[in-house]
């Protein structure tokens, strides 16, 4: 019965669709024109994977893989991917490309054709360069999360990555010996992590450096931002952690402190983005105006750079990042440093900052000085 029943309303289904007289001719006349419109976007998606900075990629892996001296392998694909992409860059780069977004689909594309030209595969985010790059990470005592770090600065094209540990187990130093390009700087004595990542500085002579939180990873792609950032357009490319920032009221002490100084310095569009937040990257232009000791103290080499007019922007928004209102002691020494900082200013900027004071008339008092 059950089986009859359900062959009756297939039957009455049918004839309902077929006799129905509500269709009209233009409904089926519609339908080879929806048909063509999704063949049309079929092709379209098509092209995008097949274009030129693909079948460039294609071409290159192709040629690469018959080349003599080819050797397999994850880290030749990726040195290979990024010497050949870094050159169509530059060849094929217009004078308005600066949108990281547009670069980043591009350097994918390329990166998909040449292993597929190539046969090869591998775990690679594409950057174009414009010089070197290196990562400086400041090691905590745990094996895992600095393993997690490394995994995803493998990645990136990476000259060097120099590890700053103080007193590492030899664990550590096994870990790092699995990583082609890496450096374990062991340091004996407990080392404040702002000054052992400006000791891994001194260790590079990258154009780019970028640094890092080696108890906390960043993915490859998001990191690869800050890398193009001051590779092409900036000198300093900070995190951006404002969309953290909340209510004034909520704010902590060091995240008032960071706004006030960004305004202070006319830099209020920085809002409360500074050196002091992981991850960022430097150019060689910046190390060379400020010093690698600057870089102990992030919060005074940031006026520094406001004041020495570097060029410092956005390099990427990295969530989990957000300043620890922490204790009593590390308040005191926060403001300590931004007490520096703004004596810095003060010696070059006069004691008002360049702010004009609109309410007294000092020009009366002539040449004295207070």
């Amino acid at each position: 019965m059950k089986t009859m029943k359900r062959k009756h309303l297939s039957t009455k289904r049918a004839v309902r669709s077929s006799g129905s007289s509500t269709r009209s001719a233009s409904t089926r006349l519609n339908r080879p024109r929806v048909r063509a419109a999704a063949v049309g976007k079929k092709r379209m998606v098509s092209t995008i994977a097949q274009g030129p900075d693909y079948l460039a990629g294609a071409a290159d892996g192709k040629a690469w893989r018959s080349d003599p001296a080819f050797q397999p392998g994850p880290e030749a694909v990726r040195i290979a991917i990024r010497e050949r992409w870094s050159l169509r860059f530059r060849e094929t780069k217009r004078n308005n490309e600066t949108n990281w977004a547009l670069v980043r689909r591009r350097g994918l594309n390329y990166a998909a054709g040449f292993m597929q030209g190539s046969g090869a595969r591998a775990a690679v985010t594409p950057v174009p360069l414009n010089g070197k790059a290196a990562a400086i990470v400041f090691a905590g005592m745990k094996e895992e999360p600095l393993r997690q770090v490394l995994d995803q600065l493998q990645a990136l094209p990476l000259d060097d990555v120099v590890i700053v540990a103080s007193n590492p187990a030899e664990r550590l130093f096994a870990l790092a010996r699995g990583f082609g390009n890496v450096t374990l700087v062991s340091v004996p004595e407990p080392l404040d992590a702002d000054v052992g990542r400006a000791l891994g500085a001194k260790l590079t002579g990258a154009d780019t450096i970028l640094f890092l939180d080696g108890e906390q990873a960043v993915s490859a792609d998001q990191l690869a931002g800050f890398i193009w950032a001051c590779q092409w357009e900036m000198d300093i490319a900070l995190n951006d952690i404002s969309a953290q920032m909340g209510l004034f009221r909520k704010r902590g002490g060091n995240e008032r402190l960071f706004e006030f100084l960004n305004v202070s310095l006319q830099r209020g569009d920085l809002k409360i983005n500074t050196l002091s937040a992981l991850p960022y990257a430097v150019s060689r232009r910046a190390i060379e105006s400020l010093g690698i000791g600057a870089l102990a103290v992030p919060i005074k080499a940031h006026a520094q750079a406001i004041l020495n007019g570097l060029r410092i922007g956005i390099g990427g928004a990295v969530g989990g990042h957000r300043q620890r209102r922490g204790t009593r002691s590390d308040w005191r020494r926060a403001a300590g440093d931004h007490a520096e900082a703004w004596r810095e200013a003060f010696d070059v900027r006069g004691n008002r900052l360049d702010f004009a004071d609109w309410t007294r008339n000092r020009s009366l008092l002539g040449d004295w000085e207070p």
